[in-house]
């Protein structure tokens, strides 16, 4: 009996002890499992959309997932959207000359050592965002925002940006990620040729259905004229000697931001007076103007305009979408002379432009001034 029960109990503890062990391999590999189904899960979240693009485009040297994680990241938060709809559309690694990745603030100090990193350029299929980061993404800064597809008619086919893109991309040298779509009109040339012959050329006449687009890279506007799908394409020489190119204002000439109570501002300088002068908009209507170095504030003068107004002005900036000339300088022609610098700034941005080449300015641009102007000449006492 003794041995009967010695021989059960000797049997169970194995069969015990084998299930313990069988047990734990399981919760093991059953854990192992879920670590990896839940690292996989975040990791494909956070760059769903953005590893189908890098593996198209495929580079020597590949982006570090925790610099594309950071700046997806980043750039979600600001917009207030999820990063899977965000791609990184383009990438490079460079060697910034400063702690500030070339992108300092105003009155910022940067220490001067060369810094490892990358240029980033992220999409969300209507507008660009272009960052730089360090080598580990724990430091990064946004460099500028540029709508290569956004504000432009919903109608504009693909295949007409594509063609204007590519083609402004090879005669300005400029990679597309730089080149701004800044307007798009539909229009029904009157010939073959577009309304675009060259000397002793043939232009059959007929109606074609097509597009004058205006694109803008760094220093220079381009104007094309297009059919309705972009295969026939020709550059408007003369349009372009009148188009204004616009050029990134540097961060260090960036005037300071707004004040939480301003709603826009004007600084003007130059002239043959050479004097400079601020005007501010306030929330509650007040507009005031003062001189810049008027030690005795002489020329100080604080007028009015109604809240609607102002509110009105605001929905005016929208719809002439001032954001999208943010931080850009229109420059006035080489060898001008007394001329009158504008640097106007909203909440969303800077715009600088001066009085000689005002007219032209990209239509949406104008119409913003214009409403500016009658902002000023509505004001009262």
């Amino acid at each position: 009996m003794k041995i009967m029960l010695k021989n059960y109990f000797n049997t169970n503890q194995g069969r015990i002890f084998t299930a313990l062990i069988l047990t734990g391999i399981l919760s093991v590999a059953s854990g192992l499992t879920l670590v990896k189904g839940a690292t996989g899960a975040s990791a494909n979240f956070s760059l769903e959309t953005s590893n189908e693009v890098l593996k198209d485009n495929i580079k020597p040297n590949r982006l570090p997932r925790p610099v594309a994680n950071a700046v997806l990241r980043d750039l979600a938060r600001r917009q207030g959207v999820f990063t899977r709809q965000l791609q990184i559309i383009d990438y490079n690694q460079q060697t910034w000359r400063n702690g500030c990745l070339e992108l300092p603030q105003a009155d910022e100090f940067c220490t001067q050592a060369l810094v490892p990193g990358w240029r980033i350029v992220v999409s969300n299929g209507k507008q660009n965002w272009v960052y730089h980061t360090n080598n580990n993404g724990r430091s990064l800064r946004l460099a500028s925002a540029n709508t290569p597809s956004e504000n432009l008619p919903d109608q504009l086919p693909t295949s007409v940006k594509n063609a204007v893109l590519q083609a402004a991309s090879r005669r300005l040298q400029q990679p597309i990620s730089q080149l701004t779509f800044i307007e798009a009109q539909q229009q029904t040339w009157r010939d073959s040729c577009l309304e675009l012959a060259n000397v002793d050329e043939f232009c059959t006449q007929a109606l074609v259905s097509g597009w004058r687009v205006v694109v803008g890279g760094v220093g220079q506007t381009l104007v094309y004229h297009t059919n309705q799908t972009g295969s026939a394409l020709r550059l408007n020489q003369k349009a372009n000697e009148t188009t204004l190119g616009p050029v990134q204002i540097p961060a260090s000439e960036l005037p300071p931001p707004l004040d939480r109570d301003i709603v826009f501002r004007q600084i003007s300088s130059g002239g043959f007076a050479g004097r400079t002068y601020e005007t501010v908009l306030l929330k509650d209507g007040r507009l005031i103007r003062v001189r810049i170095g008027d030690a005795n504030d002489s020329e100080r003068s604080v007028r009015r305009v109604s809240v609607q107004q102002v509110q009105e002005f605001v929905r005016s900036l929208k719809r002439s979408q001032f954001s999208k000339f943010r931080n850009l300088s229109y420059p006035a022609p080489s060898g001008a002379a007394d001329y009158i610098t504008y640097t106007l700034t909203s909440q969303e941005g800077t715009v600088q432009y001066n009085d000689i080449s005002q007219n032209n300015l990209p239509k949406n641009l104008q119409t913003a001034v214009k409403a500016w102007n009658q902002i000023v000449a509505s004001a009262q006492s």
